[in-house]
């Protein structure tokens, strides 16, 4: 079995912070008990990510510009199931509730309203994710955008783009080459209401196939428009090598898109490999 974390791609300058991010993905790992298979490995170890609020995903999640978190979360195995909430409210754990609507087998996503509601109905409670932290990082927000308009949001985009990455995710692999990937975010900051990024999309922040398992984070809008993860595959049919495919798929990233993010990975043979174009990832394995 081998599985590899991250708790975000971003240009984290603050040394503290980045040390903190480490720790959080760190003891995320540790705290993953024996015995479990892909799938319940890498829903463990994101909603274990979710609970740290150093980590933008579940508790601690960045606030849209409306002043309302809502969080995307995605799931998907090497048997060709996948499931996904988006712009979910209200809970701790955005990967459990898509990993129960991936095990229900009917709808693939689902969001706003309709995610939380689904969420009541399976029983899980409703849970503040806001931060002392986060609060403090969105009237910080406002002040620099006081109007909630779009135009004002997207009027310097490079340098909003700079100031908005983060993400959390795992990829997994079992003896027998069985895949596992998830993947759960907050969103961005600079966010405007209702946006959906890549992350919980399948083929763009998360994907898996008989071939290969990949998490993505970074410049989530970029990432939706080139499917970094799916990309991966193609990549790693082409060269044989995961390291290779990882790498050319966050070039591909930055030559088509100027963006930038990170990766982990995994293939049915048991190859493990990540890289990001960031100046920083919180990143370990298993």
């Amino acid at each position: 079995m081998k599985c590899l974390l991250h708790g975000g791609a971003a240009n984290v300058a603050d040394e503290t912070l980045r040390t903190l991010k480490q720790e959080a993905a760190e003891r995320s790992a540790r705290s993953l008990p024996s015995g479990l298979n892909a799938l319940d490995l890498v829903e463990q170890a994101v909603a274990a990510m979710e609970l740290e609020p150093y980590l933008n995903a579940g508790y601690g999640s960045v606030i849209q510009l409306d002043g309302r978190i809502r969080m995307d979360a995605g799931i998907c195995t090497s048997t060709g199931k996948y499931g996904a909430v988006v712009q979910i409210e209200h809970v701790a754990n955005p990967i459990r509730v898509a990993r129960k609507l991936m095990d229900a087998g009917y709808h693939s996503i689902l969001s706003g309203d309709g995610a939380t509601a689904f969420a009541r109905e399976c029983g899980f409670e409703s849970r503040s994710p806001f931060t002392k932290e986060r609060l403090e990082e969105y009237y910080a927000v406002r002040a620099d955008i006081p109007k909630l308009s779009y135009a004002e949001l997207s009027r310097d985009v490079t340098a909003t783009n700079n100031k908005k990455l983060s993400t959390v995710g795992a990829v997994a692999v079992d003896d027998n080459g069985f895949l596992a990937a998830a993947c759960s975010t907050g969103g961005t900051k600079y966010c405007y209401p209702g946006r959906v990024g890549d992350t919980p999309i399948f083929g763009a922040g998360v994907y898996c196939s008989e071939h290969v398992a990949v998490a993505c984070t970074g410049e989530g809008d970029k990432v939706l428009r080139r499917l970094t993860s799916r990309k991966v595959e193609d990549f790693y049919l082409e060269s044989g090598d995961l390291q290779i495919a990882v790498e050319r798929a966050l070039a591909d990233l930055q030559e088509r898109e100027n963006g930038i993010g990170g990766l982990i990975a995994v293939s049915a043979k048991g190859e493990a490999a990540h890289a990001h174009t960031t100046g920083f990832m919180s990143f370990t394995s298993v």
